[in-house]
């Protein structure tokens, strides 16, 4: 189960990240790479920024958030959207989580362990969206959002209460609390991009209205789903199985394509048959990279 901050903790992630950036393993040039400070409601937080060189003004900003335990630069190295976003001329940004008392780090998003935690993580990374759209000239339109697990969820929880700044979302093995529901203040249609395996052992499939994991009362994948595709108020469901090319892997995907073909809008599900709390093309599902199919979902929405 995930459990449930003070100067010294933020001062410990801090480091931890610095130590892993001197250290990582990309295929883009060391001063294309900063890890940069933003002050928030009286804490110093940390993000990884990645720019290609001599990007365009009006450039698109992808915001990529880790896993709970994990951190920014993990993500960024299994992802390996740096790479995507220098053949395809956008920017990248990983912020950096929280340490919880049990000194996970994670993002506040609302579990019945974290019930004692105010960090405000929905507007630090609002924030941070729109200071680094006006320091760096990015596209205020074209802001995308994406995230493995408690990060996955975290993806949810913006684009339930600010879909305004996000033009599209692709939440990894991410599930939707009750709680999203009971404080979404907007009916927005946004076009969601969602992963998640069958047998994922971390977050139940079909969902747990009980809370019997501790993580709080949370809806099925399926009926997460039918949610979001409810929102673009789909007119057409295309379904497809995917190539089972890694057979190793014990998995295979299925498509579920939601589509309204009036204004475009389409919410994709890659449901990972067997498949587990994984990030597909790093770990667990081969058949595909996903970080290349989250970033050709977006593409088709840059205005």
């Amino acid at each position: 189960m995930r459990k449930g901050k003070t100067i010294s903790t933020i001062i410990l992630i801090s480091v931890f990240i610095s130590i892993f950036i001197a250290g990582c393993k990309t295929k883009t040039k060391p001063s294309e790479i900063s890890v940069e400070k933003f002050e928030h409601l009286g804490l110093t937080r940390e993000y990884i920024y990645y720019s290609p060189e001599n990007l365009n003004k009006g450039a698109s900003l992808l915001v990529v958030l880790h896993g709970f335990t994990s951190n920014a630069t993990k993500i960024m190295n299994y992802s390996e959207f740096n790479s995507l976003a220098k053949e395809n001329h956008f920017a990248v940004v990983y912020p950096q989580g929280t340490m919880d008392k049990d000194s996970n780090t994670f993002w506040n998003v609302g579990y019945s362990f974290h019930a004692d935690i105010s960090v405000d993580d929905v507007d630090f990374i609002v924030s941070l969206v729109k200071y680094l759209q006006n320091k760096y000239s990015l596209s205020v339109l074209n802001t995308y959002l994406t995230g493995m697990s408690n990060g996955g969820e975290m993806c949810y929880l913006l684009i339930c209460l600010h879909p305004e700044v996000f033009r599209a979302a692709a939440p990894v093995a991410g599930m939707m609390l009750k709680s999203f529901f009971d404080n979404s203040n907007s009916t927005k249609p946004i076009p969601v991009f969602a992963v998640f395996g069958t047998d994922d052992i971390v977050t139940n499939f079909n969902g747990d209205m009980s809370n019997n994991d501790g993580w709080g009362a949370y809806i099925s994948i399926p009926a997460t789903i039918d949610y979001w595709a409810k929102r673009i108020d789909y007119d057409t469901i295309i379904t497809d199985t995917l190539s089972d090319i890694n057979i190793s892997d014990s998995s295979y995907i299925i498509s579920e394509r939601f589509l309204n073909q009036q204004n475009e809008n389409e919410v994709l599900f890659y449901k990972v048959v067997n498949g587990g709390h994984d990030w597909p093309g790093a770990w667990g599902n081969m058949d595909v990279s996903v970080s290349n199919k989250i970033w050709s979902f977006f593409e088709q929405y840059i205005k």
